[in-house]
């Protein structure tokens, strides 16, 4: 069976590799009870309050109602912003100023958001199941969690948001290099290598 693996183009995306001056959880994608949006709800309320730590939740479905209410029960509302469905341009800016990608899915056969976050430079936070541990590389570009384990999630989250300067560069630079494999330029530069007998590009 041949295996379908998914490219972006690195070039539309920016990574940012400045430190932060607010601590920014991101997550792209269809809002249903597999993706565990409700997980990293969950874990933004146990983090230090000090932290003062915001979630940008982008993308539609069928939990958006029962992910609003639990913000709300969780005391935490007034830091998560639904966005919807927003354009190429508004998605990009999100990428560019998160301070960390956020994702708890389950059900991740080839991750796209996932590949756009590390494009955009961002250490990544991911469960530990299906196509996930193959993007993120644990404490190089990121960290992996338990499925479900809030918890842990909360303590990933807190040591990136803690990262020392240098340390929260290199898991991003780790990410903008693991992502150079998934760019379509890189591919297609492959292919005409490989068509007129030239060396492979690096």
């Amino acid at each position: 069976m041949l295996e379908v693996v998914e490219r972006i183009d690195r070039a539309n995306y920016t990574a940012d590799l400045e430190p932060r001056d607010a601590n920014r959880i991101l997550f792209v994608g269809r809002l249903t009870t597999e993706k565990g949006i409700d997980v990293v709800l969950r874990a933004l309320a146990r983090l230090d309050p000090a932290l003062d730590a915001t979630f940008d939740i982008v993308g539609g479905g069928d939990q958006r109602r029962n992910l609003e209410q639990l913000a709300g029960q969780l005391g935490i509302a007034d830091r998560v912003t639904f966005h919807g469905h927003a354009s190429e341009e508004e998605l990009r800016a999100l990428y560019t100023r998160a301070s960390v990608f956020a994702i708890a899915s389950i059900a991740e056969l080839q991750s796209i958001a996932t590949m756009e976050a590390m494009a955009s430079g961002l250490p990544i936070v991911a469960a530990n199941a299906v196509a996930l541990p193959h993007l993120v590389h644990d404490g190089e570009n990121g960290y992996l969690f338990e499925p479900g384990n809030v918890d842990e999630l909360t303590a990933r989250l807190t040591d990136v948001f803690t990262a020392a300067p240098e340390e929260r560069r290199r898991m991003q630079q780790a990410s903008l290099d693991g992502v150079r494999v998934h760019d379509i330029g890189r591919t297609l530069d492959t292919f005409e290598a490989l068509y007129r007998g030239r060396p492979l590009p690096e």
